[in-house]
């Protein structure tokens, strides 16, 4: 239902656009990192509130990199009263809005990234769900790692991945501010 996403990839990137001589927004969830005021930052705290944020500001930028592990999923119905104890309890979940799949339809000249974390998947399973996500979110770049793999786990600050577009990029184990570069190189090359 969740997962420890650290926020450290996403800053990496900002960090790295900023040195690179871009205007920076970061729309940011629950994070363990701190946040520089050298960046306009949107905070957020549902999956709601950070695609209305997106909505907001996609048609005003050239790129836009969806780091953030946004819940797929909410409760569908709350209650304004207590719920006891002594009875079981059903939770019915329903689908959020799936943000990156809405961005072109907001901006189609955007440059759009997204990120694809998978468990315990195999090299050729990393491909394929990153290439179903550019098809299905028309995504020009997709990011995908294994977060199985003990040392990429959520929150470390190292991440091995695949960068997959018209070809495939593939880092070996390497810290997040390295990473950050070479995605950066291959967006740059590509817009």
């Amino acid at each position: 239902m969740s997962n420890n996403s650290s926020g450290k990839m996403g800053l990496e990137l900002a960090k790295e656009a900023y040195i690179r001589g871009a205007d920076v927004t970061v729309i940011v969830g629950n994070v363990s990192v701190k946040i520089s005021s050298l960046f306009n930052s949107v905070h957020v705290k549902t999956t709601q509130d950070m695609a209305e944020a997106v909505f907001d500001l996609v048609p005003e930028h050239d790129i836009f990199i969806s780091t953030a592990a946004v819940s797929d999923f909410k409760i569908s119905e709350f209650k304004d009263s207590k719920v006891s104890s002594e009875n079981n309890l059903d939770i019915i979940l329903k689908p959020t809005v799936k943000i990156l799949s809405k961005v072109k339809e907001i901006n189609p000249s955007i440059f759009l990234v997204g990120f694809k974390a998978l468990y315990n998947a195999q090299r050729s399973e990393l491909i394929e769900s990153a290439k179903n996500q550019i098809k299905n979110s028309k995504t020009d770049l997709v990011v995908a790692n294994d977060v199985g793999d003990r040392n990429c786990t959520f929150g470390s600050d190292n991440n091995k991945v695949l960068i997959i577009g018209d070809e495939i990029i593939e880092t070996p184990l390497k810290s997040k501010k390295e990473i950050s570069k070479i995605i950066w190189d291959e967006i740059l090359r590509k817009i």
